[in-house]
């Protein structure tokens, strides 16, 4: 019996590589589900929330059994100002290094432009990087 495909399993990759960034002036990482999800636990900054994007499928073969595909996956900074706190300028290129170039099974995390603006509220600010990998699934034989 082969293992189950767990197609957002990238998303625990991704809190893995940013959990040592909280001794160095982060506070949490979260997986979030939507950008809702990411405001209400906004309270805890600075904290990066991982929320997968979606996908672009690059090709198709050996009759559709083989598809590849692109995940996009944000990493939202959200940071408060506060004295004696890293600036968030500091804490993206922390995020950058931590997970530009590693990898996730036999690809890596690729940065690209993001697909949504940063945004300001309520003296938060949300600062979204993305990165993509690509995947590979396998259909079953019929």
């Amino acid at each position: 019996m082969s293992e189950e495909l767990d197609y957002l399993a990238a998303g625990t990759r991704l809190k893995t590589l940013l959990e040592p960034l909280k001794s160095q002036g982060l506070r949490e990482v979260f997986i979030a589900t939507d950008l809702d999800n990411a405001k209400q636990l906004s309270q805890v900054a600075p904290a990066v929330h991982v929320m997968y994007r979606g996908d672009r499928l690059d090709e198709n073969t050996q009759s559709g059994r083989v598809t590849k595909a692109n995940q996009t996956w944000l990493l939202i900074l959200i940071h408060r100002s506060q004295p004696n706190q890293q600036t968030a300028g500091v804490l993206l290129g922390k995020i950058i290094s931590a997970v530009a170039g590693k990898t996730y099974e036999d690809t890596t995390f690729r940065r690209v432009t993001s697909p949504v603006a940063p945004a300001y509220s309520g003296g938060f600010v949300y600062l979204p990087l993305a990165f993509e990998i690509t995947v590979k699934i396998k259909g079953e034989r019929q």
